[in-house]
């Protein structure tokens, strides 16, 4: 399983996570394998002005992601997210990666119920 945080900076797992995905600096990935951390790499987000959420979306595909944990999403991402199987869960309590992976890989984060998507998309 590979899970994509919203970073703002290059920290790995000790990185404060981006407020919205796709306002965020850098997406960290961090392959799991049985509840195990096996790797944890740093991409710089290349942006989707031009592309819309269609890009952000193909971008965190391309990290061979199948889960995105975020605090903040727009509606059409987060469709476009579950269309390609990427599934998307919402932490809206810890602030560094470390604190929402442990969460997450204790089955203390839920989906994102789409009532929680942001409306500005």
């Amino acid at each position: 399983m590979t899970i994509i945080f919203p970073t703002m900076k290059e920290d790995g797992l000790g990185a404060k996570r981006g407020a919205h995905f796709g306002k965020a600096s850098f997406y960290t990935a961090i392959k799991v394998e049985d509840g195990i951390v096996k790797d944890v790499l740093v991409h710089k987000n290349p942006g989707h002005a031009t592309g819309g959420c269609a890009n952000a979306v193909a971008n965190i595909q391309a990290l061979g992601a199948d889960t995105l944990v975020v605090s903040g999403i727009g509606g059409e991402p987060l469709k476009k997210f579950l269309a390609v199987g990427i599934d998307v869960y919402f932490d809206e309590k810890n602030t560094i990666v470390e604190d929402s992976l442990r969460d997450f890989l204790a089955g203390k984060t839920a989906k994102i119920d789409p009532n929680h998507s942001c409306d500005h998309h």
